[in-house]
């Protein structure tokens, strides 16, 4: 009998933690039309965030809200604000503590004038053709493939991955402070690129020579005679510049 009642009370157990588990969704989804000289910044707080670029002039944005518990999807709020040339979007979270996520699918025109995307928890994954390209986050990956005519990418936690294939056009920023750097560029692409890390190992495909400190590595020079800026910057994790 006992046994009998042991083995009730673990299949209970077994439903509560399938219960607790459950992830209560909403999605919702918006499109707006901008000017070829608009702007997007979208800023999130806890998810992560996709971004591609298509043809036309419409900015399709997919959200979907996540959560264990179903009451708190009620406490975040997505703020749209637009006009002709500019769309903001922000997440408000109406109640503190709460553990909702939302992750954002956006698509943009290609070479919008300017586009910024930011989030403090969560990766940013990012594809397509830009103009002046701006993604942040606090804790979280950034990966970036396509081409843009400047770029600044920022994380504190988390790696950033580039790979332009295009030559380089505009200038570009880099950094990071835990984690990896990873640059893939045209190989024709001229540009005058500066790097440094404190703890960590610096490679290029680029013939640069590397300078090892008593604290960290740093290198800089001309690629191709020089040209657009390139600053690559970490604290806690090696620099890689290849060429495609």
């Amino acid at each position: 009998m006992k046994q009998k009642v042991k083995y009730v009370f673990f299949i209970i157990l077994l439903m509560v933690s399938f219960l607790a588990a459950e992830e209560y969704q909403q999605k919702s989804a918006r499109s707006f039309t901008l000017t070829a000289s608009g702007s997007v910044d979208l800023a999130n707080i806890n998810g992560e965030i996709e971004i591609t670029t298509t043809s036309g002039r419409t900015v399709n944005i997919k959200v979907v809200k996540k959560s264990d518990y179903k009451g708190e999807i009620e406490n975040v709020e997505i703020i749209f604000e637009a006009d002709k040339d500019t769309l903001k979007v922000n997440t408000k979270y109406n109640k503190k503590n709460t553990k909702a996520k939302v992750d954002f699918t956006v698509s943009i025109p290609e070479k919008l004038a300017q586009a910024g995307f930011k989030s403090v928890n969560g990766e940013i994954d990012c594809s397509g053709q830009f103009a002046d390209l701006t993604l942040k986050t606090v804790n979280g990956k950034i990966d970036f493939q396509g081409e843009f005519q400047t770029g600044t990418f920022k994380t504190v936690n988390g790696t950033i991955e580039i790979v332009q294939e295009p030559l380089l056009s505009g200038d570009l920023r880099v950094s990071t402070v835990n984690g990896t750097i990873d640059i893939e560029l045209n190989r024709k692409s001229a540009f005058e690129v500066e790097g440094q890390t404190v703890n960590g190992s610096i490679d290029n495909d680029f013939g640069l020579q590397v300078s090892r400190h008593f604290i960290g590595s740093s290198f800089s020079g001309k690629v191709n005679g020089g040209g657009h800026k390139v600053k690559l910057e970490t604290v806690n994790g090696r620099i890689k510049l290849s060429k495609i």
